[in-house]
């Protein structure tokens, strides 16, 4: 079935880039693209990763060699002073690349690529997980599941999505016993990015911005939680002295209306979503300006990165 789904995207995909309807959609917007991780497909196999959390590095490739040679690749900061200014190209085709989470594969395999290509890049960071040997729920969810040996991919992928759902004690319980019943902790190595290798990226054209201090769901804190998740991790970027922006990606996209507004007044200038959708050169609400997630499974190749675009924008 999988092999099925993958075929008839493969064809509609080409369909589509033959069209030659792409490029007349995007022109004097701009594309804000989500990526999370970029792992070579030896190391997808040592664990679980959600199929929407990862390129490989050749995809990775394709899609910069796509994007440096058809549109004008900001950097989010000419993107907030572009707007700023009310410059705006309509004939032109933007494009901002950026990162959730800081995973250590962020600067093993996506900064050599994009130094490769000249291209800047953003990647927003859970501000006190950088340089530390801690996991994501999610993460430590998605190693356990094939330790114990039960379901399909497909299974651990629902599961995965259920749990983001749950309360923090439900989620909590329901991790110990997994961990309990697959023999212990797994082994403990850095996943993340650590504080050298931020300011070694600054260096190279990477900008940083929030991603909160501890990936926390905003929208379940109380006002002083969550004014310290937003100040804090936006603080520490400021004392790390990293290349950085004053912009917050929202975790697994969960916001409301007084999220936003507590963003604001913590000092953002900027918050991005998980919601489908180009930007224009006169935002609606630059506190929820929208993105396209990219991930290995629907945009292995141009004409299905193409195809992906499309589909999220068009009604």
């Amino acid at each position: 079935m999988c092999s099925l789904k993958a075929t008839l995207r493969s064809i509609a995909a080409t369909a589509y880039w033959a069209s030659l309807h792409f490029f007349p959609l995007v022109r004097g917007r701009v594309l804000i693209l989500m990526y999370h991780r970029v792992i070579p497909r030896a190391e997808v196999q040592e664990t679980f990763v959600q199929p929407g959390m990862y390129v490989t590095p050749d995809t990775f490739e394709r899609h910069l060699r796509f994007i440096a040679g058809r549109f004008d690749v900001l950097s989010f900061g000419d993107l907030l002073r572009m707007w700023d200014a009310g410059y705006w190209d309509d004939d032109a085709r933007y494009c901002v690349i950026t990162f959730d989470d800081g995973w250590l594969d962020n600067y093993t395999h996506a900064y050599p690529l994009l130094r490769e290509y000249g291209l800047p890049a953003t990647i927003f960071l859970p501000t006190d997980v950088i340089g530390t040997t801690g996991w994501f729920w999610f993460d430590r969810l998605g190693a356990l599941l094939p330790r114990r040996g039960k379901g399909t991919n497909e299974d651990w992928d629902a599961l995965v999505e259920r749990a983001k759902t749950m309360t923090d004690e439900a989620r909590g319980a329901m991790l110990d016993d997994l961990e309990s019943e697959t023999g212990g902790p797994s082994v403990t190595r850095p996943r993340f990015i650590d504080w050298d290798q931020v300011r070694e990226m600054s260096q190279g054209g990477i900008s940083f911005g929030s991603h909160t201090r501890t990936h926390a769901n905003l929208t379940r804190l109380s006002r002083a939680h969550l004014d310290g998740e937003l100040r804090g991790s936006l603080e520490a970027l400021r004392r790390q002295r990293v290349l950085h922006v004053p912009v917050l990606a929202y975790p697994n996209g969960d916001y409301t209306d007084a999220v936003a507004e507590a963003a604001r007044a913590a000092g953002y200038r900027a918050a991005v979503t998980t919601r489908g959708g180009f930007e224009s050169g006169c935002p609606a609400d630059r506190f929820q300006l929208k993105r396209i997630g990219v991930h290995e499974d629907v945009t292995r190749s141009v004409p299905q990165l193409a195809l992906h675009v499309a589909r999220q924008v068009q009604p």
